[in-house]
């Protein structure tokens, strides 16, 4: 109904960047709980270290000894994991995507701290009881946290990478142990195969979960895309505030009451001007009227209901409440009035008068019509009377008119003309009139 250009939207990119976003968002939680992870571990490893009595001495020596070298460790892998967090965080912030190859290097960095920490474990505990460190736990903590990229290429790289660095660690470690006396399940490749079958099974696992949790948040995000989008062009047609009413209410819904205020404007003489002038130019003469009439009813917090032809009916307090909604109706019109006025001066239009009439009082707001087609609509007496108050404009030369409701609400906050009763058309009172302009 207006001037302004239509702006389209390229949804399938705008899709792509809020994907990216919360794969982001997600990544920057992962590093998040890797950072305090390590973090733990360093305060753990660091009491284990110097507080006597929890191990044998030979064995509490060498956590002594090595605790130079494991803390390094886990403060740099928290500083790696911060420093990780501060990146996503760049890209987040200037809306770029990942690079997929740092994410395959950061995987392959991340999934050798476990290995790095039980080869560090063989000069610590030895390499026999360095077979079943508890570092070996690591590669399921970080298989698991591979979810959170949402990426499942990721979790099978991340469970075949642990697989592998396993065994090869098991491999070097039981060479180590060929000239020792005695034989364990434990010691045997076999034992140490299934073990990292174990570990690739496991990135299968969380690439499947990985796979459907990213399928879900794309439903959702394609929902809520597609929420908008209706909304945007259902908004062309009416309100955005009633495109979002009625997209969120149930089809079924009856009806609420609401006190609300009424807008009838029609445009003086239109029929006149439409008789003698090219369709063309009454539908560009109506877009350059309803431009600015519309935009006006927004910004006061009202919304245009529907279109009459050579008018409109405009509600205030509907289908969101407004405690000031007889003031926003009246500064609404004056404005509509003090604008028409500067376009008639400049030239820019046919010379246009309009009317208009506000009323206030209780309406049933909802949907009417059918299971194909419905229409979001004000029901009651005060849209009649506020139709009534518009097309008395005429016989009083005047071109805003206002109930005695409607001033009652506006507080003396503007000088107003008592037209005194008036008994209008199927109402069974006369009813009190005021002219503002």
């Amino acid at each position: 109904m207006t001037n302004a250009s239509v702006q389209i939207t390229d949804w399938g990119a705008l899709h792509r960047q809020s994907l990216t976003a919360e794969i982001l968002r997600s990544g920057r939680r992962r590093a998040t709980i890797l950072a305090c992870l390590f973090l733990f571990a360093a305060c753990v490893y660091t009491f284990f270290a110097f507080t006597p009595g929890l191990f044998p001495p030979e064995f509490h020596a060498r956590f002594r000894a090595q605790w130079p070298w494991m803390f390094t460790l886990y403060m740099a892998v928290t500083a790696y994991e911060l420093g990780l967090r501060a990146g996503i965080d760049w890209l987040i912030a200037h809306r770029r995507e990942p690079n997929d190859l740092h994410r395959f290097l950061n995987a392959l960095i991340e999934i050798s701290i476990p290995t790095v920490m039980m080869f560090m474990a063989v000069t610590l505990i030895g390499p026999r009881d360095a077979l079943g460190s508890p570092a070996f736990l690591l590669y399921f903590f970080f298989i698991l946290l591979s979810i959170l990229q949402l990426d499942p290429r990721l979790c099978l790289f991340t469970g075949l990478v642990a697989a592998l660095q396993n065994f090869l660690f098991a491999h070097f470690v039981i060479q180590r142990l060929a000239d020792e006396a005695g034989s364990t399940i434990s010691r045997t490749l076999p034992y140490h195969l299934s073990r990292s079958l174990i570990l690739f099974v496991a990135g299968v696992v969380a690439a499947l979960i990985a796979r459907e949790i990213l399928r879900q948040v794309e439903r959702s995000l394609r929902t809520v895309q597609e929420r908008d989008q209706a909304i945007r062009i259902f908004g062309q047609h009416v309100s955005p505030q009633i495109a979002d009413k009625l997209l969120r209410q149930p089809m079924e819904n009856i009806g609420e009451l609401r006190h609300v205020c009424v807008m009838f404007l029609d445009i003086r003489n239109f029929s006149n001007f439409a008789a003698g002038a090219r369709p063309e130019a009454v539908m560009a003469y109506l877009n350059v009227l309803f431009d600015f009439m519309i935009d006006t009813v927004n910004e006061h917090h009202g919304i245009v209901n529907k279109f009459l032809g050579d008018g409109f009916m405009a509600v205030f307090g509907a289908p969101v409440d407004d405690a000031d909604q007889c003031v926003h109706a009246v500064d609404a019109s004056l404005e509509i009035l003090a604008r028409l006025d500067r376009l008639n001066a400049a030239g820019e239009i046919h010379p246009t008068r309009v009317g208009i009439g506000l009323h206030t009082g209780e309406a049933v707001t909802g949907n009417v019509g059918s299971n194909q087609r419905k229409e979001y609509t004000i029901i009651g007496d005060v849209v009649n009377m506020a139709s009534r108050i518009e097309q008395a404009t005429k016989d009083y030369s005047a071109r805003l008119r206002i109930s005695d409701a409607v001033r009652q609400n506006l507080d003396g906050r503007l000088a107003v003309e008592d037209l005194g009763e008036t008994t209008f058309k199927g109402q069974t009172h006369p009813a009190r009139i005021f002219k503002i302009a």
